[in-house]
């Protein structure tokens, strides 16, 4: 998705306390989070994504900004117990993900790390199913833009890792506590109307500049339109 001339704040604020505004919170989060996101395959060569902390910080904030303080905070208990003890919650997540994208490896790799507690699973499970779903609807609405990227269920990692299996490789390093809460909160989000998948899209197209789901969608359609276009025979 390209930037639109908006320049406006990263992620749009919500009243009620419903979501996160504790700035502080989620400047120490993605702090540390990215601090493990570069020492992934430590030792090779950085990828592109891991030399760009601005997208990385956007992103980021964005889903963030969504949670609720309780969620956030337990989170960055999570990931400071994490960084004491040596462990990279971040690389932890891609070994998750290659249980489906990778299974070699993944059995490979696998006991080097923490499981997740029985019940970490069962709520990383329910919690994934939920922002599945909302994730799905958002497909459906706004395709340009909620599809970019990536597919949506785990069955179609062959044409690049989905939405379904990021999500809960992420989940799976969360601990009980965190979970909890996120899906406290989740619940309580979509009892108000208000899909956490939703807010956090929300947020996302506002880091590239845009005021609303409507006016990325239309632009980004119309840019995929315009490629499209001229990509015929030269």
């Amino acid at each position: 998705m390209k930037r639109s001339n908006r320049t406006d704040t990263i992620c749009t604020e919500r009243s009620g306390g419903i979501v996160n505004n504790d700035a502080g919170v989620i400047e120490k989060i993605i702090a540390i989070e990215w601090e493990m996101f570069v020492s992934v395959n430590e030792g090779a060569a950085l990828a592109s994504c891991q030399e760009d902390k601005p997208t990385f910080t956007g992103m980021r904030k964005a889903q963030f900004s969504a949670w609720s303080r309780d969620a956030a905070r337990s989170y960055l208990s999570d990931l400071e117990l994490a960084q004491a003890s040596g462990r990279n919650l971040l690389a932890e997540k891609y070994i998750h993900m290659m249980s489906s994208t990778e299974p070699t490896v993944y059995k490979a790799l696998i006991s080097a790390i923490p499981a997740p507690t029985e019940e970490a699973r069962k709520l990383a499970a329910e919690l994934s199913d939920l922002l599945l779903e909302q994730t799905r609807e958002l497909f459906e609405s706004y395709p340009h833009v909620a599809g970019q990227g990536r597919p949506l269920y785990s069955s179609q990692d062959s044409i690049g890792t989905s939405v379904e299996t990021y999500q809960h490789g992420e989940l799976l390093t969360f601990s009980e506590n965190t979970l909890r809460e996120l899906k406290a909160h989740a619940l309580a989000l979509e009892k108000a109307g208000m899909p956490l998948a939703r807010i956090i899209l929300e947020n996302t197209v506002g880091f590239y500049g845009y005021d609303s789901l409507e006016s990325a969608e239309e632009t980004t359609r119309a840019l995929e339109e315009e490629h499209e276009g001229g990509a015929g025979p030269q």
